[in-house]
């Protein structure tokens, strides 16, 4: 009976070690759309890749990917890298108007840092009122 607890106990902690080196070592994805849009209170927040939306995002890139941003806020952002090694931009930064995109390529690994300029909103959306101090967006991309 102490033996079969013994094999037991073993066959369970390599089934949890070989289950952790599996989610370890799984590939970064290759591409991810980062979402800007306008709400209520802090003005503005930007989603990755379909989840939840908020001021501060982080994701993981594999080396070579990229992230394509979609402003869809009532106001123009310029997108800001603060901190990291080179990218290439394919666009302009600057989001100018609603569903003005930039897509950029992460050629390095490293840890990529990102935030936006917002400007003022657009002549059309005056009227558009929100509760409290506007978010400050960040992002941190880690690519590997």
């Amino acid at each position: 009976m102490k033996r079969l607890l013994i094999i037991m106990v073993g066959l369970a902690l390599v089934a949890s070690l070989a289950a952790a080196g599996s989610a370890a070592t799984a590939k970064a994805p290759k591409s991810a759309k980062v979402l800007i849009r306008h709400q209520m209170r802090g003005c503005h927040t930007w989603s990755v890749s379909g989840g939840a939306f908020g001021a501060t995002q982080s994701t993981r890139l594999a080396r070579g990917g990229t992230i394509m941003f979609v402003d869809n806020d009532v106001m123009p952002h310029k997108l800001v890298k603060t901190n990291g090694p080179a990218i290439r931009f394919v666009g302009k930064p600057a989001m100018n108007h609603m569903g003005a995109s930039v897509k950029v390529v992460f050629s390095k690994a490293g840890v990529y840092h990102f935030t936006t300029k917002a400007g003022e909103d657009y002549a059309y959306m005056k009227g558009m009122k929100t509760i409290g101090e506007d978010n400050v967006l960040r992002l941190t991309v880690t690519v590997s």
